[in-house]
């Protein structure tokens, strides 16, 4: 839905249908595959502990397959962290060997560059970024395996705005687009979504929001914190950097400017869907 500012104060609710027991999904056991030594790969490693039932650490895919088998893994992290730690196509279908139903995905640390590949391909699997994680794990580990939505997320309100700041008109309205299409195929409530050139306005006074600020308007640096009004960031305002290819250092200084994500430019459908959640 997108509305003015006038129209802003008008509340977004979503329905209080509560789920019964069919709905409670499977438990999410996931092997996580590769080092995990490196402090960004650790991070990562947490943010599956956090979102999983279980998970179990294994060095490379050989030790995988030698393991014994116990629960069905329903997801596969392969963990690359440098270009040591490449994982060749043999070794992917080994791990569909292993598990068959499991989701399957690929994590690239900042020494790695993005391959270039096309679904179907031999060796192709689907691959985020240590940018990525923050948005895109959760989704993953939430989303795969699941027909019917689960319990947290039927009882979780969604945010009541979206607010995009780009100098650009096209870029923010992508982004309406695709979040429109992604609430109609989940069913999900579309949260108030509105368009700023520069920062937020006076106007955009939201219970709670997710604000993605576009590098054409803001880049991160110890001089340059969040151009937006005071009485416009509340505590439930969720702060987004959007950008290509930032560095490490960028990211901390984007963090410690108050940004809780940063997405990579395209945005990912799963950063997307985190917005609903």
């Amino acid at each position: 839905m997108r509305i003015t500012p006038s129209e802003v104060d008008a509340s977004v609710s979503r329905s209080d249908t509560q789920p019964d027991s069919a709905t409670v999904a499977a438990p999410r056991i996931v092997a996580w595959v590769g080092d995990s030594s490196a402090p960004l790969a650790q991070q990562t490693k947490a943010l599956c502990e956090q979102h999983a039932d279980a998970v179990a650490t294994h060095p490379d895919v050989a030790s995988l397959a030698e393991s014994p088998a116990r629960l069905p893994l329903t997801h596969v992290l392969l963990a690359q962290s440098d270009r040591s730690h490449a994982i060749e196509p043999e070794k992917l279908r080994e791990v569909k060997r292993i598990a068959p139903h499991a989701s399957v995905l690929r994590w690239l640390g900042p020494l790695v560059a993005p391959s270039v590949g096309l679904p179907g391909q031999d060796g192709w699997v689907d691959t985020i970024t240590w940018r990525d994680t923050l948005q895109t794990l959760p989704v993953w580990l939430n989303r795969s395996g699941q027909s019917q939505p689960s319990v947290d997320s039927l009882n979780t309100k969604p945010s009541q705005g979206l607010v995009i700041v780009s100098q650009s008109w096209s870029t923010a309205d992508a982004i309406f687009d695709a979040v429109d299409s992604i609430a109609g195929q989940q069913g999900q409530t579309v949260p108030v979504m509105t368009w700023r050139r520069d920062r937020l306005t006076r106007a955009d006074r939201f219970s709670s929001a997710h604000v993605i600020w576009d590098d054409s308007v803001w880049r991160p640096d110890e001089s340059s914190p969040l151009p937006m009004q005071s009485r416009s960031s509340g505590e439930g305002y969720r702060h987004i950097w959007m950008t290509g290819m930032a560095t490490p250092a960028q990211v901390d200084a984007a963090r410690r400017s108050g940004v809780s994500g940063v997405w990579n430019k395209p945005t990912r459908r799963e950063s997307l869907e985190s917005l609903l959640a």
